[in-house]
């Protein structure tokens, strides 16, 4: 979604919160692009932190990676916790894992339809095979160890990257892998799927567009962890 729809959402927030009364929830948990402490949208930002700060909570923001809780995926985000009273959400001992080999999350060449592979002329002029660790602007990047951030529209340049088939052509991520680098299971794609089965032999926007929107599940896992379980680096590497 665009910076300014999730501004809007931001203050939806608020507002909800608003006309609960004196019931409040005691976290309140927000995720937003890196535009949003931006010259252009910190103000708006600042705004909304103290819009909760009113209301009784305490802020605190971190920019959070995909690659550190786990996922092949270069995605960093802005996440704000907001805590009901004077004990701030502290993101330094959130747990967090190595990443993940991206091959385990990659389909094999022959598990992968033709509608994936890029044939457009207007497409296939923009791939950079030596292009690896960034996603330039009109530049389709090969995937190498990592995607980049996964998108609502994968035939979009640049995009999350794409994969180099063996007979040396080139193909879009499909809609299972986007789903795996954002931390699901299969089983949960195939549940979306059977709601949302498209039409075979064509992609599913549909099924792209909720991976783009989505947060990842390990970045979600870690944060409930510690508020919930109590478990932290600290916890968990040094028992009582």
């Amino acid at each position: 979604e665009g910076s300014e729809t999730r501004s809007s959402l931001m203050w939806e927030t608020v507002h909800i919160i608003q006309q609960m009364g004196d019931w409040k929830p005691r976290y309140v948990i927000w995720e937003n692009v890196k535009n949003v402490l931006s010259k252009y949208m910190v103000g708006n930002f600042n705004m909304y932190l103290q819009e909760m700060a009113k209301m009784g909570y305490s802020n605190s923001f971190e920019i959070l990676d995909a690659r550190d809780f786990g996922l092949p995926q270069a995605r960093k985000r802005v996440f704000t916790i907001s805590v009901l009273g004077n004990n701030p959400f502290d993101f330094s001992d959130l747990l967090k894992k190595p990443m993940g080999n991206i091959k385990e999350y990659l389909l094999s060449d022959d598990e992968v339809g033709e509608q994936y592979t890029i044939v457009s002329p207007s497409m296939t002029r923009k791939i950079d095979p030596r292009n690896y660790d960034n996603n330039e602007l009109g530049k389709l990047s090969v995937i190498r160890n990592y995607s980049f951030t996964i998108t609502c529209n994968q035939d979009r340049c640049p995009n999350a990257g794409i994969v180099k088939r063996e007979s040396g052509s080139y193909r879009l991520l499909t809609e299972l892998e986007c789903w795996r680098l954002q931390g699901y299971l299969d089983i949960d794609y195939l549940s979306a799927l059977s709601k949302n089965p498209g039409i075979p032999g064509r992609k599913n926007s549909t099924l792209y567009k909720q991976a783009g929107n989505s947060i990842p599940v390990p970045i979600f896992e870690s944060i409930f962890q510690k508020i919930i379980l109590g478990q932290t680096k600290q916890t968990v590497n040094h028992p009582a």
